[in-house]
């Protein structure tokens, strides 16, 4: 998306206050990998941004890559020694061998990609039988807090907030991916919460509300929103003080906090 390119974007803030995907998410791209008889050595992450995905990779497999469209993004990543960037698209992998990887994974933003493209380069630089993963979120949910979800929700739907400034991508994934289709093979989709299966939850943190409070400012729509109305008060700031007010909630106080989540496994059989 083109909001993240921007050299006026804030990846430091982004970095430090975007939420995190936890141990289970690992376990089970790691689970569903092992159970194909998949090698762990080499991973790529697309969208990677900060290297959040990346970087956990990189402890798991000899080489992990990190491919990201926004040079404001990785000059803000995480650093290691087997971790490799590149500012390339997603739809255009041309720093990976063909058929030289065993993890590709993309989170948050296969939404933004031209998919038919972006999948002619996940099967050309698989190996046989590596994993294919896509993880998506909605907007977050506070598990104790029923009217700050709420106004979380009108903050990101209103015609006179964020709801006119996203583009088709947000839909795709507040929909949690259900239109994307996947050529590959073993498919499986996984919902959270309330997961069928009984997994734990991939995307829930305890935060306090000066926490989430940056976090909001780090979409892309909040960005685009402030530019086109800089005459407006901040409009994030004029929501998390509503909940404050609503909830009987100060800035230094801890909640759950619960990202609704699909993960999309699948299995190249090229």
């Amino acid at each position: 998306m083109a909001t993240f390119s921007s050299k006026t974007f804030n990846s430091a803030l982004y970095q430090s206050f975007r939420p995190g995907y936890n141990a289970n998410f690992f376990k089970m791209v790691y689970d569903y990998h092992s159970r194909n008889h998949g090698q762990f050595d080499v991973a790529v992450d697309v969208g990677t941004g900060t290297g959040q995905v990346a970087s956990v990779l990189a402890e798991k497999f000899k080489q992990a890559y990190g491919v990201d469209a926004s040079e404001t993004m990785l000059a803000s990543a995480v650093q290691k020694p087997n971790l490799t960037y590149y500012a390339n698209k997603g739809e255009d992998l041309k720093d990976i061998s063909s058929g030289s990887v065993d993890v590709l994974t993309i989170a948050e933003a296969i939404h933004w990609l031209d998919r038919p493209k972006f999948f002619s380069e996940v099967k050309r630089v698989l190996k046989p039988h590596g994993t294919f993963v896509a993880l998506g979120y909605g907007f977050p949910v506070f598990e104790k807090y029923p009217r700050a979800s709420q106004l979380i929700f009108e903050l990101g739907n209103e015609p006179d907030k964020l709801g006119p400034i996203w583009e088709l991508g947000r839909l795709i994934a507040d929909n949690l991916y259900k239109c994307i289709e996947v050529p590959l093979d073993d498919v499986e989709r996984h919902y959270f919460p309330n997961n069928k299966d009984g997994y734990p939850l991939l995307m829930s943190e305890q935060v306090s509300m000066e926490h989430f409070r940056n976090y909001l400012k780090t979409w892309s729509g909040y960005k685009t929103f402030s530019e086109r109305h800089p005459e407006r008060p901040d409009i994030v700031d004029e929501t998390i003080e509503a909940i404050l007010k609503e909830e009987g909630l100060k800035n230094e106080d801890v909640v759950d906090v619960t990202w609704p989540t699909v993960l999309i496994l699948a299995r190249n059989n090229a």
